[in-house]
């Protein structure tokens, strides 16, 4: 949509492939104007040019429910959701990685014993906020 909510364009549909999704829960645009979508259930971040072309896919974040790109170029994506069963090898927690090469670079485990840090965001001085929605709670992560 355009900042005057004038429809432009949509992509993609159901399913496991590249451009597919099965649950689209958040999406990010970085500096360079390069869409991330997190598409939860297939355990993976997406990555679109602006038109709608599929560039690539990051598995490494887990079954990402929130994510973030501050001015530095840093991506920060929120997992909620994985399981020994729903994604096994992943905790739940934050993880950081550059947008220019995807490692990630820090972890910061979900505090919850159920897990449910689904938003992110950085404020200027770097620390970070996740949205727990088990208590309906914000916490904030101050990285020294």
């Amino acid at each position: 949509f355009a900042s005057d909510g004038t429809f432009i364009k949509s992509w993609g549909q159901t399913g496991y492939g590249p451009g597919e999704f099965r649950a689209l829960h958040t999406i990010a645009i970085d500096n360079h104007g390069k869409v991330y979508v997190g598409d939860r259930s297939n355990s993976r971040v997406q990555l679109f040019d602006q038109d709608g072309e599929f560039l690539s896919v990051w598995t490494q974040f887990g079954r990402p429910s929130g994510i973030f790109i501050d001015d530095n170029d840093m991506l920060y994506v929120t997992d909620s959701s994985s399981t020994q069963r729903t994604n096994p090898g992943y905790d739940e927690g934050i993880r950081v990685a550059s947008v220019h090469d995807g490692k990630v670079t820090l972890f910061l485990d979900d505090p919850h014993e159920d897990g449910t840090q689904e938003g992110v965001v950085v404020d200027k001085q770097g620390n970070i906020y996740g949205s727990l929605t088990a208590g309906m709670a914000l916490r904030k992560y101050v990285l020294k």
